[in-house]
């Protein structure tokens, strides 16, 4: 049984759960998504964010690598587990049920942090499915000599395309367009190695079973159709926000958002939330206000599981001992 299960690994997700290990809770996270960040990470990798306090400037991707390495000192304690959205949560007498697509968590207490909802990638449309196409790629030794055929053209799909090389020497990046909406410098670097197709579109996946072994590809202009072979096919098209589930779990709220009190405590007892995906007069859609709330989250489940340390507040200075 869980103190706590928080609902996304986002920025405000990923401060929650280096909370619930400083406060040493019995806690975990879920992430529908197969990699930390939220928005930051799957749109916005390498935006500048101006408005962290005590960073001028810095990249979603260098702020979420920050984040994660704070988390680091307590993963044992506050495990993450990919791929898993939360489908359903029912109370059971003073606790709640969570069923998630791989599995089931019992927990006292939820936070949701799923910034109004998670994302999930936008998928290559086919009328029949095939194993190796995939859309998060993780343990890259995976591919080791394989030949990689990516879609899309944004920073995602390059940086992906870029990490392969140092797997595989057979990477084709596949885009509908002529021109890249990723960064210049990672395009060229990107060329010196690999290969660019452009500007073509899928016509047809072909495979035996459940494994493709050849991509179809269509000019976009001269509909002049080619084919490739493949090991894997990775799908970087983009991510769209999947609905909020508030109605389904009970909450109050409306347009999507959690409407919460001070203590960031939903209309359902034990359920609380934090960040984008909620509302309250006042509220700001701000990295800081979302990592602010949760924090305050945290810290009224931790008076609820132990009364007596409510009373004695400790700040991490003396609750770590580098």
């Amino acid at each position: 049984m869980l103190d706590l299960l928080i609902i996304g690994a986002g920025p405000t997700g990923l401060y929650g759960a280096f909370l619930a290990g400083l406060r040493k809770l019995n806690a975990a996270v879920i992430e529908s998504s197969g990699e930390s960040g939220g928005q930051l990470t799957a749109v916005y990798k390498d935006k500048h964010i101006y408005d962290i306090p005590g960073f001028p400037k810095i990249t979603a991707k260098d702020y979420i690598d920050g984040q994660m390495k704070q988390y680091e000192r307590f993963k044992k304690e506050v495990p993450i587990y990919y791929h898993q959205e939360a489908l359903l949560i029912v109370k059971k007498d003073d606790y709640f049920v969570v069923t998630t697509n791989q599995t089931v968590f019992e927990t006292k207490f939820v936070i949701i942090a799923h910034g109004g909802g998670g994302f999930v990638p936008q998928k290559l449309k086919l009328d029949k499915t095939f194993d190796n196409i995939i859309y998060f790629m993780q343990d890259l030794n995976t591919y080791k000599g394989k030949k990689m055929v990516v879609l899309g053209g944004g920073d995602s799909a390059l940086d992906w395309a870029l990490d392969l090389l140092d797997h595989t020497p057979d990477v084709t990046l596949v885009h509908r367009r002529d021109e890249f909406r990723a960064l210049e410098a990672t395009v060229e670097a990107f060329k010196q190695k690999g290969h660019i197709l452009t500007p073509y579109i899928v016509s047809d996946v072909l495979g035996d079973g459940n494994t493709a072994h050849k991509i179809v590809l269509k000019h976009a202009k001269t509909h002049e159709e080619i084919q490739i072979d493949c090991d894997y096919i990775v799908v970087n098209y983009g991510f769209v926000l999947s609905k909020s589930k508030l109605e389904e779990w009970g909450l109050t709220g409306e347009k999507g958002l959690i409407h919460v009190d001070s203590t960031m405590k939903t209309s359902v007892d034990g359920i609380y939330a934090a960040g984008n995906g909620i509302d309250y007069p006042g509220k700001i859609k701000l990295i800081s206000t979302g990592q602010g709330e949760i924090a305050t989250a945290v810290q009224s489940i931790t008076n609820l599981l132990f009364p007596d340390k409510s009373k004695n507040f400790e700040h991490s200075t003396t609750l770590i001992k580098d």
